[in-house]
């Protein structure tokens, strides 16, 4: 065997060594790292584009059922509806409209997440208030003052909202309701600071949706509940990372 078969050979040799060395500390698992087959490299919670709830807007858009949102289907457009107050000034919620209280409740301050929770009817298909919801009451904000429904609704058209300022809004253009009070809140909105945009930031690649503010918050009850933050995406070997 002369020279440059040695040579050869013995090239030969490191690459195969080292290619089986790369590929064993491939396959194992090192401290600090996840096995990669422990789960994805992202929550789902982050690719996932579903809002926290669907504002009347989306609604709207999608083609769903708004029947429920028309209030003269049990309001009489003669007869002027006259919120009933509690002896501290907080308005009392009429049984036909209970789903507002519910609707702004955080079931997860009291109720754990294993936990099964059933809302009963009765024949009409009302819901029957359970005993410990017996108090509650609607709450927009941090004052009683907030919570008279005629602050934002039109007190002489049920189907349409009004600013302080008087000006009439449709249903499905809540967002400049809440921005005649929240400036801050709506300043940054329309930077794309705050709130949630779906599509592509780039335009030129797609078109970018920007939602509305009831897309998240609940009007009657605009506190988010307290999300537990994920862990960190999974770190792997020899993946840029």
């Amino acid at each position: 065997m002369n020279e440059n078969q040695k040579t050869s050979l013995a090239l030969t040799s490191l690459t195969v060594l080292f290619s089986l060395a790369a590929l064993v500390f491939w396959m194992t698992p090192h401290a600090g790292t996840t096995n990669k087959s422990s789960g994805p490299l992202v929550g789902t919670a982050f690719t996932n584009t579903a809002t926290f709830r669907l504002s009347v807007a989306d609604l709207t858009k999608a083609g769903g059922d708004v029947s429920g949102l028309d209030c003269y289907a049990c309001h009489s457009k003669d007869k002027p509806v006259a919120p009933k107050f509690d002896a501290a000034g907080r308005l009392i919620p009429s049984v036909a409209h209970r789903d507002v209280v519910f609707s702004r409740m955080n079931c997860a301050g009291c109720h754990a997440a294993s936990e099964k929770v059933e809302l009963k009817f009765d024949a009409e298909g009302k819901i029957l208030t359970p005993a410990a919801h017996t108090n509650d009451v609607a709450r927009h904000g941090r004052t009683i003052g907030n919570d008279h429904c005629f602050n934002c609704h039109d007190a002489t058209n049920l189907t349409e909202l009004h600013t302080p300022g008087g000006k009439k809004l449709k249903l499905a253009d809540s967002t400049q309701l809440c921005g005649s009070c929240h400036g801050p809140s709506y300043r940054d909105w329309e930077a794309g600071l705050h709130g949630r945009h779906n599509g592509f930031w780039n335009v030129k690649l797609g078109p970018m949706e920007r939602k509305d503010c009831t897309s998240c918050h609940d009007p009657h009850a605009p506190d988010l509940p307290h999300l537990k933050p994920l862990p960190p995406p999974f770190r792997t070997a020899l993946r840029g990372h």
